[in-house]
């Protein structure tokens, strides 16, 4: 393992609730050669009192007498360290044990790569509970990145060679989307991305969050994101999806616009999105209705009921038609929240939220199955194919009584399947065929699937010829 000096950056403000536990978890790190960085932009709580609870010589401590917000704060404390090695990490969230090591090995065996980050689980913030795993591309593109920011600032680690490439100080009025210039202005460089899969960090999100200033954060985002458009540098087909990424924004900060029953400026944000990309509103329970309920259940513990009905409230005259779409995504959240529960081992929320999904009556369906089928994948990461599994199994009396067994061998089919994908484009040969057969086991209509059986073909031959390479001791 490569001794390379890490420096952990953390740039606190009025954060101290959290704060202690996120500094716990770096000095628990196995990879034992790091500083801990922390810059403190004018706390007015404890935050110094909670710094000073850690006799540990690896951390370094500054503290800013006025307020001038996290980027400045981020760069102070680069400017401020040592590391070969720059890893980020929000006051709020955590590290694995593992995170920093897990970096390391990899900028050690793959000199090429400048920036690197990984899955993380994310939290319930009502309850620091987990409600799921967020996997990023592991191939990362400039589309990924300007489309709807796929790596949030706890999984980011660089290079110090990239580091003058994420100072924003010419940007002063880039309050919020600043991650877009970061990452947009890496890749158009040059900076190689290396993904690490993964889950190697905790996010709390705080799904309640009220913002301030909200038009201005909007229009900064949007910024951000021509920022990178108009680099000359930004290739056409990237360029090509300016209306979807301004849509994405704009379909954000309306609904948070709308929560906080900025009523005008909620259906304002709505109608420019609809104009950009007419088709989110394209089609039964459309991209906006199921963007509306995703974002309802983002949190557990609150009432997707209440927080939907308060949208729908407030939809555009010429959108209102949607409401009657109300019951539908009141009665889907209850199903994805009952897959939440069984999945992260809440027994009793799951009986409560598929009962509740049964009175109302939802069913298990293919775009369903086929949610499910990456929450697994994901799940598989962290924990195994046989933690899998026990998971299917667990949802299996839901998915019956739901949907109809059928939906269980569809499941477990898909699943298989697409292990058997995930295997064959890593080389991992051998264990495509222990994976199709389950496969059509549980579905045989993969038997007559020409994806399915080319990679099966393709497979077998490649792992007899690693066999016969092994035997012979040629490399």
């Amino acid at each position: 393992m490569s001794n390379a000096k890490v420096s952990v950056i953390i740039p606190a403000y009025n954060g101290a609730k959290d704060l202690g536990a996120a500094i716990q978890s770096v000095l628990v790190q196995t990879y034992p050669n790091f500083e801990l960085v922390i810059v403190d932009d004018a706390s007015v709580d404890n935050t110094a009192e909670i710094v000073a609870q850690f006799d540990d010589s690896r951390i370094k401590y500054i503290v800013q007498k006025v307020n001038k917000g996290v980027d400045a704060a981020r760069r102070l404390a680069i400017e401020s360290s040592g590391g070969e090695i720059l890893a980020f990490l929000d006051q709020d969230d955590l590290y694995h044990p593992e995170k920093l090591e897990a970096h390391v090995n990899l900028y050690a065996a793959h000199p090429e790569i400048g920036f690197s980050y990984n899955s993380r689980f994310e939290l319930n913030h009502s309850a620091n509970s987990i409600r799921g795993i967020w996997r990023p591309p592991q191939k990362i593109t400039l589309a990924d990145l300007i489309l709807g920011f796929p790596i949030a600032p706890s999984e980011m680690v660089l290079r110090r060679k990239w580091a003058p490439f994420i100072d924003l100080s010419a940007e002063p009025t880039l309050i919020h989307g600043g991650e877009y210039v970061i990452t947009g202005r890496l890749f158009l460089s040059g900076c190689q991305f290396g993904s690490i899969d993964r889950v190697l960090n905790y996010r709390r999100h705080h799904a309640q969050r009220t913002f301030s200033k909200l038009a201005v954060r909007c229009e900064s985002e949007l910024e951000a994101q021509q920022r990178i458009f108009a680099d000359t540098r930004c290739p056409s087909d990237v360029m090509a999806l300016r209306n979807t990424a301004f849509a994405n924004t704009y379909k954000l900060w309306a609904y948070v616009a709308l929560l906080q029953n900025e009523t005008a400026l909620g259906q304002q944000y709505l109608r420019e999105a609809i104009r950009l990309d007419p088709l989110i509103l394209k089609g039964k329970h459309c991209e906006l209705v199921n963007f509306f309920l995703i974002w309802s259940i983002d949190d557990e513990n609150h009432d997707h009921a209440a927080l939907l009905k308060q949208i729908f409230a407030q939809l555009p005259s010429e959108i209102a038609y949607l409401s009657k779409e109300y019951d539908w995504a009141v009665a889907r959240g209850y199903l994805l929240k009952g897959v939440r529960a069984v999945i992260w081992d809440r027994p009793a929320d799951a009986d409560r939220h598929f009962a509740r999904a049964a009175e109302l009556g939802a069913r298990f369906d293919e775009s369903l199955v086929s949610q499910l089928t990456r929450d697994l994948l994901n799940y598989e990461t962290a924990f195994g194919e046989a933690a899998v599994q026990q998971k299917i199994r667990a949802l299996s009396p839901y998915l019956a009584k739901l949907g109809g067994s059928a939906n269980v061998r569809k499941l477990s089919g898909r699943y298989s399947v697409n292990r058997a994908f995930q295997s064959y484009s890593v080389g991992e040969y051998a264990q495509v065929p222990r994976c199709i057969v389950p496969a059509i086991a549980s579905d045989p209509r993969y038997l007559t699937n020409r994806g399915v059986l080319s990679i099966l073909i393709h497979s077998i031959f490649a792992s007899d010829a690693q066999s016969t390479q092994d035997r012979s001791g040629l490399y």
